[in-house]
């Protein structure tokens, strides 16, 4: 990569790499290959802790929520196409793996690349024309292969991206690293393909890709994906934060409770004592990791066979009472009560922490840890699900005018690729049923929700049929009065 960063400095971009350290370390700890984790005996040998990589688990969770409710997508002008496209790209099933990636490395890039046009002129002024095999795709990447080169007002300008192909040339497989770079120029972004050799960094000529073209529009063939977090992280080029970014400590404490867990079960077997006078010592070759032939000793216990029930202690035997006797027995307390709650708390502490609320986690010995199913008090989880959902309205708005700028890129010139695309808001988000129920009664009561948009909406009932509902509580309501002759 790092001919990468030198060709962007002869471009005039000094880029800061430390930020993408973090990144990859963000990525272990998805992978439940958190640093921590690593732990040694004084022996050297390893020891690894166990581990509940809730990491993970929240960034699944996140993608759950967000996607629980569909995005329902509209184009102004051209929703026809952009519906075929959204269905040709498949990028909305895409879209839960999208959260997750965005939830543990902080920023997903989505590039929207025309493949197989044919491509008419030169240089600047070459055109893309769309043949039988062309085909519009979308390009996922992780924060680790984006690169902002210039952002403002919080967006990104100008950007590239970084890729691993695999291409036939002279008849072999060339694993190939692309720099993608998306560059706005005056008369709108100007696109440019470099392939290097990736095991040499050598620059390749490929004949079947353009590599400089100007879409002529402002409106960018990528679009970005993050939380609505600030970063605090110094150097971050504008990219984005994960959710447990700022969580570290905490899931460092949720695996030490969790490690001590297990090896309480580990560790709590029963163990005989036995006083080294019933024992002996034998000596016995062995090999070094070097080689060498070197000489160890072993304990010989009375019976071999129980040689992992026996360890030795002492070297008398008890004569006063102030010593164990030859042999007794130790049975470690298990505290599965204490490790539990130690658990459970740093849940608590974790699930604060990255905004799901104190009380998102259960943990049990029986169900391990399970998401609470009850909603209506984690206004924490709400609030913030909203702010995410939001975001990610703005991300798939992005990719859908990439898209249809792609279409007038192949010659639709009747396409504006600016037209506004909306993605309504979804009511009580993240609220359970009963929690939503209960508020719209009480609102309808107060008077500040009309009974008619009460049954419609939140009973399901058709218009006619909540005006014959009205009718029928309306006649219901209306006291009866008697007549002088009854």
């Amino acid at each position: 990569m790092n001919y990468v960063y030198e060709y962007l400095k002869k471009m005039g971009y000094n880029i800061n790499t430390e930020y993408y350290n973090k990144i990859n370390n963000w990525i272990d700890i998805w992978k439940g290959e958190a640093p921590w984790l690593k732990v040694q005996t004084i022996d050297g040998d390893d020891y690894p802790m166990y581990s509940l990589n809730i990491a993970k688990r929240s960034c699944e969770d996140l993608s759950s929520m967000l996607t629980s409710e569909n995005y329902d997508i509209k184009a102004a002008a051209n929703d026809e196409l952009l519906q075929q496209m959204i269905k040709d790209t498949n990028f909305l099933e895409q879209l839960s793996d999208n959260i997750e990636k965005i939830g543990y490395t902080g920023t997903i890039g989505t590039v929207v690349r025309i493949k197989n046009a044919k491509i008419i002129g030169d240089g600047e002024d070459a055109k893309l024309v769309k043949s039988g095999k062309t085909k519009t795709k979308v390009i996922n990447l992780l924060a680790n292969q984006i690169i902002p080169l210039r952002i403002e007002d919080n967006k990104f300008i100008d950007v590239a991206f970084v890729s691993e192909q695999i291409q036939d040339i002279d008849n072999k497989k060339v694993k190939l690293i692309c720099l993608e770079t998306h560059i706005l120029k005056e008369k709108g972004y100007q696109i440019s393909n470099i392939f290097f050799e990736k095991d040499t960094g050598n620059i390749m000529n490929l004949d079947n890709v353009l590599k400089t073209y100007n879409t002529l529009s402002c409106q960018p063939l990528f679009s970005i994906g993050k939380l609505p977090k600030l970063n605090p992280i110094e150097n971050n080029m504008g990219l984005g934060i994960p959710i447990f970014g700022e969580a570290i400590d905490q899931l460092k404490i949720l695996d030490l409770t969790y490690n001590n867990f297990g090896m309480d079960f580990k560790l709590g077997q029963k163990i005989l004592l036995i006083n080294q006078k019933l024992t002996r010592f034998e000596k016995y070759e062995d090999t070094d990791k070097d080689g060498n032939i070197v000489v160890k000793e072993r304990i010989v216990y009375p019976q071999e066979i129980q040689k992992r029930l026996f360890t030795p202690i002492g070297d008398e035997m008890s004569q006063d009472g102030t010593q164990k006797p030859y042999i007794y027995e130790y049975n470690p307390d298990l505290r599965v009560g204490d490790n539990a709650d130690g658990v459970q708390y740093s849940l608590d502490y974790y699930s604060f922490k990255i905004g799901y609320g104190t009380k998102y986690y259960s943990f049990s010995t029986s169900n391990g840890v399970t998401a609470t199913e009850y909603i209506g008090n984690r206004q924490d989880l709400i609030a913030n699900g909203n702010k995410n959902r939001k975001k990610i309205k703005e991300y798939l708005i992005g990719i859908c005018k990439a898209l249809l700028l792609s279409e007038k890129i192949l010659g639709n010139s009747s396409i504006d690729e600016t037209q506004a695309i909306e993605i309504p808001d979804v009511d009580n988000f993240l609220e359970d049923d009963g929690t939503v129920l209960e508020r719209t009664q009480s609102e309808v009561a107060a008077g500040l929700m009309s009974l008619y948009t009460y049954l419609t909406k939140y009973k399901g009932l058709t218009e006619q049929e909540a005006i014959q509902e009205i009718e029928l509580i309306n006649n219901e309501s209306t006291p009866i009065v008697k007549g002088e002759d009854e």
